[in-house]
């Protein structure tokens, strides 16, 4: 039991005496090694003997610190002395001062330091943000910056800038070796929400047509819907009708944090004529079948002796045929490949029907 209580004392003296230190001045010859040197207040000096037969005698003290005399040989082979003030030491070898063997020391006052940090801006932000945490601290300290209690590498400076969750402090040390940790900082970095639009990368439609663009749904969310750059008024839901070409993208915003993210861009290109548009009554022309593995057929229930044509287009608006129309029934598209292909019914230079065709 003894045993265990001796060694608590021990540790409670430790951690008690701080970063005190013994200063070792070795004595030889003629010389004192260090000749001269600064300590804390609290700190020790000791003398130890290395050759010959000396003294350490003091010559000037600080006021109301305590002079000294003492031999230091191989009889008596060290002498320690705590200085209690602060100021300038300085002493003698009492043998031989006349040959120049003296020494001083300077006993310094070094206080606790103290520090305080705060932040420049908001300590809670969305990913990809920071907020800077400043240091109160001043006067000769190095710096060690904290994260959840583990030392961050490098952060070694008066400011630090934080970009990641987690409780911030700073520990400072002074040239004392004393050292003080500041309050801490607890930095919340909220996610960003998913944006994604469905079709995605580029999808193409025909003149007329239009595509429902979908953004990714969830709780709590709010959309802005942007084209070539450009929010589109009124473009708020998760949906959106594009019945243009463009670049699209949308903007997902978290209505309780505030983060946003933009979705990829969906590409929407218009490369294909319009599937069916009529401009002069396009119920009395039929083309059929449609689909069709073999011919298509153009119907004219009341075909005159105007001025007709065929013109025959691929899904990317090329031109591949210009036909007369010389019939009331006029077929073609025996030599078509198996798709999708356009086709126009002129009357002179008036398009009254454009239809979309399959062949299979």
């Amino acid at each position: 039991m003894k045993k265990y209580l001796s060694l608590a004392v021990l540790c409670m003296l430790f951690t008690l005496s701080g970063y005190s230190f013994t200063q070792i001045v070795n004595v030889n010859n003629y010389t004192f090694s260090p000749a001269s040197f600064t300590i804390n207040l609290g700190d020790t000096v000791k003398w130890v003997w290395i050759g010959g037969s000396h003294t350490t005698t003091s010559l000037t003290v600080p006021t109301g610190a305590a002079v000294w005399d003492n031999e230091v040989n191989s009889s008596i082979t060290s002498f320690t002395y705590v200085p209690s003030k602060t100021g300038t030491y300085s002493y003698k070898c009492s043998f031989h001062f006349a040959m120049g063997m003296q020494g001083s020391f300077t006993v310094s006052n070094c206080s606790q330091p103290s520090v305080q940090i705060s932040a420049a801006s908001a300590t809670e932000f969305c990913k990809g943000g920071s907020v800077v945490l400043n240091s109160s601290a001043s006067g000769s300290v190095t710096y060690q910056w904290t994260k959840n209690g583990a030392n961050i590498a490098n952060a070694n400076a008066a400011s630090y800038t934080a970009k990641s969750k987690g409780n911030y402090a700073l520990n400072v040390t002074n040239k004392c070796g004393k050292t003080a940790t500041s309050n801490a900082i607890k930095v919340i970095v909220d996610p960003l929400p998913t944006a994604t639009i469905t079709p995605s990368g580029t999808v193409s439609m025909c003149t007329g047509d239009s595509i429902k663009l979908k953004a990714n749904t969830g709780s709590l969310l709010t959309y802005r819907w942007i084209r070539n750059g450009v929010i589109i008024s009124g473009a708020t839901s998760s949906n959106y009708l594009a019945k243009k070409a463009g670049k699209y993208k949308v903007t997902v915003i978290n209505t309780t944090t505030g983060c946003s993210k933009t979705s990829a861009v969906t590409t929407v290109v218009v490369n294909c004529l319009n599937s069916i548009s009529t401009k002069l009554s396009p119920d009395k022309i039929q083309i059929f079948p449609n689909p069709s593995a073999n011919d298509f057929h153009i119907a004219f229930p009341a075909y005159n002796s105007d001025q007709f044509s065929l013109l025959l287009y691929d899904v990317d608006g090329r031109l591949l045929g210009n036909k007369r129309i010389n019939s009331q029934d006029f077929s073609f598209g025996s030599e078509l490949k198996p798709g999708i292909y356009f086709v126009e019914v002129k009357r002179a230079d008036a398009v009254i029907v454009k239809e979309k065709i399959i062949k299979k």
